[in-house]
C-alpha cells in the first residue's frame, strides 16, 4: 500500500488512535527486536497519552529482548478474544500476514473492523480494515515513531530505546541495505534524548548463553555450499535444541553466520520445531528472497525472508536450495 491509500490508512489510523480510550497491540509469532521494540513504545506513548493498554505476543519475548519487557506482562493468544472485546482498537505491528498471526486468526478475522495494522513488509493479507504498509521503512519502528509524532504523544527516553532497539536490530545495527536517511534522522532524535547505543548493542548482542553458542557450533556443522559457493544452507533439528538446551528463541539472526563468508550471497536456515519447519532466507543483493519465500507460502523482504512448512525437512531443504541456487543462476549465469 502506497501513495494516496497509504496516506488515507495513515491518517484513519490517528483518527482511530486519538478517539481511543483503550488499546490491544498485538504482534507475530516469534516476536524480533523491531515488533517488541515498536509495541513496547507505542505502549509507553499511548499510555502517557492517558490510554489503557494491553499487549500480546504469540510467543513469549525472547531472552535478549527481555529487557524490553521488565515490569510488563505479554498476554498469550488464548486471552485475546477477551482483550480484544475490552479494547476500542486492536493494532496489529509488523505484519500484514495471517500465517504470523495463526493463533488468532479467526478472532481477528471475525473482528476485522476494529483492527489496524501497521506494517513494512510487502506481503500483505486481508487483516484489518485499517492497513498502514509503508514497505519503504526501514522498521516498523520507524513507522510508529511517526504514528507518534502525528498524535501528539510524548517519547521519553525508555520509548526511545525501544525504538532504538525496533530500528537498529532490524537494520542490522545500521549496516544492512534498508538503512536510509529516514531512519537514521529518527535515531539521531532518540539519541538526543539520551540512548546509549553501546549499551544497548550489549544486552542485545553480548549478552547470550552459553546454550545458543553451542546451538551455533552444532548449525554451523550443517553448513554446505552450493551454486559456486554462493548459496549456503544451514540446518537445526529438535535434536540439537535438546543436546544443547538451547531455546528456539536463540535461533534469531543465526542464518545470517552464512554471510560471513565471502563468496556467499544467500543464506539459508531451516529450523525444526515441534509443528513445523521454520525457514530463514537472507541475501547480499543477488536476488530477492522474498520472491522465493511466496513460492513456499512465506515472505519477507527482498533481503530477508522466511516460511513455515510441515514437511521432511530434508526433502524442504533440497527444494529450497534447487529454488534458490536457480535465482542465483540468472544473476551470474544468466542464458
Amino acid at each position: 500500500m502506497c501513495g494516496k491509500s497509504a496516506n488515507d490508512a495513515f491518517a484513519g489510523l490517528v483518527r482511530r488512535l486519538s478517539s481511543a480510550r483503550s488499546i490491544l497491540i498485538v504482534t507475530h509469532a516469534r516476536p524480533d527486536g523491531d515488533a517488541l521494540g515498536s509495541m513496547l513504545a507505542l505502549a509507553m506513548a499511548a499510555e502517557a497519552a492517558g490510554l489503557s493498554v494491553r499487549l500480546l505476543s504469540p510467543d513469549p519475548a525472547p531472552p535478549q529482548y527481555a529487557f524490553l519487557c521488565a515490569g510488563r506482562q505479554l498476554a498469550g493468544p488464548e486471552q485475546f478474544a477477551s482483550l480484544a472485546a475490552a479494547a476500542d482498537l486492536v493494532v496489529v505491528l509488523d505484519t500484514c500476514a495471517f500465517s504470523q498471526l495463526e493463533a488468532i486468526a479467526d478472532e481477528l478475522r471475525r473482528l476485522r473492523d476494529k483492527v489496524a495494522v501497521i506494517d513494512h513488509h510487502a506481503t500483505a493479507d486481508d487483516v484489518g480494515s485499517i492497513r498502514w504498509i509503508d514497505a519503504s521503512a526501514a522498521a516498523a519502528g520507524v513507522m510508529v515513531a511517526e504514528l507518534i509524532d502525528a498524535l501528539g504523544w510524548p517519547i521519553d527516553l525508555p520509548a526511545a530505546e525501544a525504538l532504538m532497539t525496533a530500528v537498529a536490530t532490524d537494520t542490522g545495527w545500521l549496516r544492512f541495505a534498508n538503512t536510509d536517511g529516514r531512519c537514521l534522522r529518527r535515531a539521531a532524535q532518540w539519541l538526543d534524548l539520551g540512548v546509549r547505543t553501546d549499551r544497548l548493542y550489549k544486552k542485545i548482542y553480548q549478552a547470550d548463553r552459553p546454550q545458543r553458542l553451542a546451538l551455533l557450533a552444532r548449525m554451523l556443522q550443517t553448513l554446505e555450499l552450493h551454486a559456486d559457493g554462493r548459496l549456503a544452507a544451514m540446518t537445526i533439528r529438535k535434536a540439537d535444541f535438546q543436546a544443547t538446551g538451547a531455546l528456539t528463541a536463540e535461533t534469531e539472526n543465526l542464518v545470517n553466520e552464512a554471510l560471513r563468508i565471502g563468496s556467499v550471497d544467500t543464506a539459508v536456515l531451516l529450523v525444526e520445531n515441534d509443528d513445523c519447519i521454520r525457514v530463514s532466507l537472507r541475501s547480499r543483493d543477488a536476488i530477492n528472497v522474498a520472491q522465493v519465500a511466496r513460492r513456499f507460502g512465506g515472505g519477507g523482504h527482498a533481503r530477508a525472508a522466511g516460511l513455515r512448512a510441515k514437511e521432511d525437512i530434508d526433502a524442504l531443504r533440497s527444494r529450497l536450495i534447487s529454488a534458490c541456487a536457480a535465482e542465483l543462476k540468472k544473476v551470474f549465469h544468466p542464458g
